[in-house]
């Protein structure tokens, strides 16, 4: 995240007035141009879908312990739900939750209730947003494992299982935060193949893996063999710090300031405690889940 701030201080119009003569320039230069707005794009939140999105990916491979969203979530008809037409993405009937009752995973799903858009800057998070990119990218995960089993199913992610072994770690591959790294092992424990693991990622398509729809800097899924056990097959990804951890950033006189001005705190222990928001506002961390049981497990910075 440091690293995207400060090309940043470099100036988006500076990038801008850029980008208005590349026509002018060298291929080299161009291609030089093409990887600086990269780094300044890759940790391009969108009004926080992108590190929800990764947040959710980390959620459900811990909570689900498997990467199958085309089977694990689904789109269902909510009659208070305004917007496309009344579709809200959530957990399948069908879907087995190993760990926690997949409670991270359902309260960033309920970050697709509008009612959050009365007490959050829409600039820092918005539901609209995260509640139609979700049903979107959950069609386009759907195609693209069609398209895969019809023309290229030797690229098809494996049926697997993931089991969480460490992180968070800074894998130096400069990604948006810290990863968070997964073996990976066959229904019979034993492990996956490198192209196997590298496949599995086709199964993050509904995140923003690679090229399906936006890309998402805050993935970065990768095989890895740091903080992976001795003969094991591992890979990790970057769920975002701040959204489902309690990392923080130092905010006015040491009081804390959450990225999306929300933290996931199921004990709520940290209910109450002083918080500043990303405007510089200090107030105090508030639970929204009496009136919004669907968000329960996160508390407020508003």
């Amino acid at each position: 995240m440091r690293k995207w701030i400060s090309l940043v201080g470099v100036g988006f119009l500076g990038l801008s007035a850029l980008q208005g003569c590349a026509t002018s320039i060298s291929t080299d230069e161009a291609e030089t141009l093409g990887k600086t707005e990269d780094a300044v794009n890759s940790c391009y939140s969108q009004s926080g879908l992108m590190p929800t999105k990764a947040a959710l990916a980390g959620a459900m491979a811990t909570e689900l312990g498997r990467w199958e969203p085309a089977k694990d979530l689904v789109a269902v008809t909510v009659a208070s739900m305004p917007r496309n037409n009344g579709l809200v993405v959530q957990l399948s009937p069908s879907a087995v939750c190993v760990k926690n009752n997949c409670a991270n995973t359902k309260a960033i799903l309920g970050q697709q209730d509008l009612r959050i858009n009365d007490y959050i800057d829409q600039n820092v998070f918005s539901a609209n947003t995260f509640n139609t990119d979700l049903v979107n990218s959950l069609g386009r995960q759907a195609n693209l494992l069609s398209d895969l089993k019809k023309n290229n199913p030797g690229k098809l992610p494996p049926i697997h299982k993931l089991t969480l072994v460490g992180g968070p770690l800074d894998l130096g591959i400069g990604a948006c935060g810290p990863h968070y790294v997964y073996q990976a092992d066959h229904s019979d424990g034993t492990p996956l193949t490198a192209t196997e693991a590298t496949n599995l990622g086709n199964d993050l398509c509904m995140f923003g893996y690679g090229d399906c729809g936006s890309y998402n800097g805050y993935i970065k899924y990768t095989v890895t063999g740091q903080g992976c056990p001795s003969g094991r097959t591992c890979i990790a990804v970057d769920p975002a710090d701040g959204d489902n951890t309690s990392t923080t950033t130092t905010g006015a006189g040491g009081i804390p300031t959450y990225p999306l001005n929300r933290v996931y705190n199921p004990d709520n222990s940290l209910l109450n405690s002083a918080c500043t928001t990303t405007t510089g506002k200090v107030t105090t961390l508030v639970s929204k889940c009496t009136n919004q049981p669907n968000t329960c497990g996160y508390l407020y910075c508003v």
